[in-house]
């Protein structure tokens, strides 16, 4: 039954990928990242995670997802769209259900060059805060912060810790890339970054719904396709 249902909703995600359009700020950041060869992070909050995925497809990312069964869908649509997923869940009860390894797993993978994403304030919230476990993955990779926002004209939101917002099919999405911020090796207090990182991507929000109303300046481009064709 769990494939069946993963394959069904594989399927009805694509079919939302398909209706959407996308508009792109921000990619000249991306693109000086890739000529310098320095590798990234997308920060992410939770809420636009589904806009965020369907985003990138074209250009595989690491994304840690928990290991409840409820994510087991969520994993396998990554997986399908191209994503390299590694499975661990925050500490529950003092216990740790797995997300140290997966997130040791994640730096590994960043080190050999390949971006990574996550939900800073995933899985479970508050929602709008910085954990600083992806403050620690960026000190020991050396691959860079960037803040991302992908948000829409129209969509359904739930009522979830985080306010989970779906775009409707045909809804205008607008992916937006914030200014990198890179920790340092010898950083050990992470609340001055947390708070930069919250910031950031709260104002890169705020932004990237006011570029709603410039729609048609935008580039239809993503950065990697951008940058492919130069």
């Amino acid at each position: 039954m769990t494939k069946m249902t993963s394959l069904l909703i594989y399927g009805l995600v694509r079919v939302f990928q398909l209706t959407y359009r996308y508009r792109y700020v921000g990619n000249d950041k991306l693109i000086s990242l890739a000529k310098k060869k320095q590798n990234y992070i997308f920060a992410i909050w939770h809420q636009n995670l589904f806009g965020g995925i369907l985003a990138q497809t074209g250009l595989p990312h690491i994304v840690i997802i928990s290991k409840s069964k409820d994510a087991t869908l969520v994993a396998y649509t990554c997986k399908k769209l191209g994503h390299l997923v590694v499975r661990g869940s925050s500490k529950k009860a003092g216990v740790d259900k797995g997300g140290a390894v997966a997130k040791d797993e994640m730096i590994e993978h960043l080190k050999l060059g390949r971006p990574g994403a996550v939900t800073v304030d995933g899985p479970k919230g508050p929602a709008f805060k910085v954990k600083p476990g992806i403050i620690d993955m960026a000190k020991k990779s050396q691959a860079v912060l960037v803040p991302y926002a992908v948000v829409s004209n129209s969509f359904w939101q739930f009522n979830s810790w985080d306010n989970f917002q779906l775009p409707k099919p045909f809804a205008k999405l607008i992916v937006a890339y914030g200014d990198p911020l890179q920790i340092p090796t010898d950083c050990n207090e992470y609340d001055k970054n947390l708070i930069t990182l919250e910031i950031s991507l709260n104002n890169l929000t705020t932004f990237s719904r006011e570029q709603l109303a410039n729609w048609s300046k935008l580039p239809s481009d993503n950065w990697f396709e951008e940058h492919s064709v130069h």
